[in-house]
């Protein structure tokens, strides 16, 4: 191993022992504690990552400025790193926490939109974005629904990597990667098993194709609406919002995305477009909740992020 390998390798495993001791104190700390240090951290992480409180705060401008005050915006973006604060604080505990204490934590609003696509197909895809604690989401549907695939990127930290993977399958959730993980999605869409896609994330000229995200133009992922199509299987939207209280959680299902399916007609774009229109009411709604920090709309609109 190279002398970069073997530092890479040590800061792994420091960084990993931090946070399996931080884990030990979560359990020691009331869960509304707990999330006040984390509401704490998030509001001096915002004054601390310029680079992060930046990229936020241009993407606020960019897609709600014609809608609220620059001091409305300064407010959702502090709102904002508090919340993923939170949702950072309720990941550490993860590690050993129970599905009867999962499902205390969320109630569920439109089930009866899950249930009128199974009589449809027995699978269905799942319409996901980076919006509130997506963790929670796919814990709770897989450990009550059905088991579900999530297709993602690796944490950089191998450690921590396998403590993702270890309580997703404790729950019934298949972690496929996002290099090789589509084939075996569909094969366990064929098996009965669920997908869930995140179409918000900022996709390259190559992965994606043209449609508007508040009103501004930017690359789309389409795989959603595409598998849809191929494999004659309905798409149903599911978000989860924090309550009041902070502690708790509501999982919300819309109704099923309106799609062509039998028609020869290709209406990926359009359905693509009207996957984009549900994302972006969710965040319209909820706009704390949603990932601020990445350069969704760098593909075509790359000016706004130069400082």
């Amino acid at each position: 191993m190279s002398k970069m390998g073997q530092k890479s390798n040590m800061l792994n495993r420091i960084i990993y022992s931090l946070i399996m001791s931080y884990h030990f104190l979560s359990r020691i700390i009331p869960i509304k504690v707990w999330l006040f240090m984390g509401r704490c951290f998030g509001l001096f992480f915002y004054f601390l990552d310029s680079r992060h409180r930046s990229i936020a705060l241009t993407n606020l401008r960019f897609a709600l400025g014609n809608e609220k005050s620059e001091k409305e915006i300064r407010s959702l973006a502090r709102k904002n790193f508090q919340e993923f604060s939170m949702i950072a604080h309720e990941w550490v505990r993860l590690k050993n926490i129970n599905k009867k204490e999962l499902r205390n934590l969320i109630s569920v609003e439109g089930k009866e939109h899950i249930i009128a696509a199974k009589k449809k197909n027995r699978s269905i895809i799942l319409l996901g974005a980076h919006l509130g604690n997506w963790e929670y989401a796919h814990l709770f549907y897989s450990s009550t629904i059905n088991r579900l695939n999530f297709i993602v990127r690796r944490i950089d930290n191998p450690l921590l990597e396998q403590e993702r993977v270890a309580y997703n399958e404790h729950f019934g959730v298949k972690i496929l990667y996002k290099e090789n993980g589509l084939r075996p999605a569909i094969k366990n869409l064929k098996k009965g098993e669920d997908l869930i896609i995140f179409a918000d994330r900022q996709a390259n000229l190559r992965e994606g194709i043209p449609c508007n995200f508040f009103g501004r133009k930017t690359s789309t992922l389409t795989v959603v609406p595409a598998l849809a199509k191929k494999y004659q299987i309905p798409i149903v939207p599911m978000f989860i919002i924090r309550c009041k209280d902070r502690v708790h959680h509501r999982i919300i299902f819309s109704p099923e995305l309106d799609m062509d399916y039998d028609s020869n007609k290709d209406n990926i774009h359009e359905t693509t477009q009207r996957q984009n229109h549900i994302i972006e009411k969710a965040i319209k709604t909820y706009p704390d909740h949603w990932l601020w920090f990445h350069r969704k709309w760098k593909c075509y609109h790359p000016h706004i992020y130069k400082s």
